[in-house]
Parts: C-alpha cells; sequence; structure tokens
C-alpha cells in the first residue's frame, strides 16, 4: 500500500506541477486575452459573412424582379425599334421621292436649254444658208443680166449722193 500511496501522492503532486506549469503559461501568454480577441474576429467574420450574405438575396431579388420585367422590356424595345425602323423608311422614301423629283426638274430644265440651243443653233445655220443662198442667186441674176448690174451701181451712187455728211 505504501507504493500506492506513494504512487498517488506522486501523481497528485505531478498533476499540481502540471496544472501550475499550465497556470502561470496561461497568465504569462496572456491566452484569455488572446481566446477572446480570437473569439471577436470570428465572430466578426460570421456577421460579415451574414450581412454579404443579406446583400446577395437582396441582389439575387433585385435580378429575379428584374428577369421578371424583362419580357416587357424587350417588347418595349421591339416596338420603339419596329416605330424607329418605319420612320426611316418613311423619311428615305420622302426623301428619294423628292430627289427624283429634283432630277426630273432638273432634266427637264436641261432639255429646254439643249432644245433653246439647238432651235438657235439651227436658226444660225438657217439664216446662213439663207443669206448664201440669196448671195449666189444674186450673183448668178447680175451674171445673167448686165443691166440689173449697172442699175445696181446707179442705186448705190444715188445713194451715196444722197447721204448727208
Amino acid at each position: 500500500m505504501d507504493i500506492i500511496n506513494l504512487i498517488i501522492k506522486t501523481n497528485t503532486l505531478n498533476f499540481l506541477i502540471v496544472l501550475a506549469v499550465i497556470i502561470f503559461l496561461i497568465l504569462k501568454l496572456n491566452l484569455g486575452q488572446k481566446l477572446d480577441n480570437l473569439k471577436s474576429e470570428i465572430t466578426n467574420y460570421v456577421n460579415v459573412s451574414e450581412d454579404e450574405k443579406k446583400q446577395a438575396e437582396m441582389a439575387l431579388s433585385e435580378i429575379n424582379a428584374k428577369i421578371t420585367h424583362l419580357p416587357d422590356e424587350i417588347s418595349k424595345i421591339d416596338k420603339s425599334a419596329k416605330n424607329s425602323v418605319l420612320s426611316l423608311e418613311k423619311k428615305m422614301e420622302r426623301t428619294l421621292k423628292e430627289q427624283v423629283q429634283d432630277i426630273d426638274n432638273n432634266s427637264n430644265r436641261i432639255m429646254k436649254l439643249e432644245t433653246k440651243k439647238f432651235k438657235q443653233n439651227l436658226a444660225f445655220k438657217l439664216s446662213e444658208v439663207s443669206v448664201n443662198l440669196a448671195k449666189d442667186n444674186a450673183v448668178r441674176q447680175l451674171n445673167n443680166n448686165r443691166e440689173l448690174h449697172d442699175k445696181y451701181i446707179y442705186e448705190a451712187i444715188a445713194q451715196i449722193d444722197g447721204a448727208d455728211l
């Protein structure tokens, strides 16, 4: 029994020594404060995680709300695009009609100008031919009838004499 008592006393002593060392280390290393800090960090991390979870849930609900309205928005955009295309089509058609009208007006104006030039050129050519024919006819008649030649000479001299100089 002495051995058992001895073992019990030694184990108790060892236990007390280990307990004293642990208490000394806890006090020396300030483990209580470190555990409180670690607990506080974990609590903060949990709180931040919960806040982020709430924000993510709100973002998800906003996205879901947008998705539910998406067909209406697509329909509005489609109608707007169709209206824009129709408006642009009408504007282009109007512009093309105006351009065709301008081209038609310009071509008519050019045609009139060219017709006028042609008529003037034709009148000039006809008058030139008429003058040449009249000249040739006068020369022919003068060559055929010598008396006409003399008559025209006397008339020219008379006109010169009658001129007031």
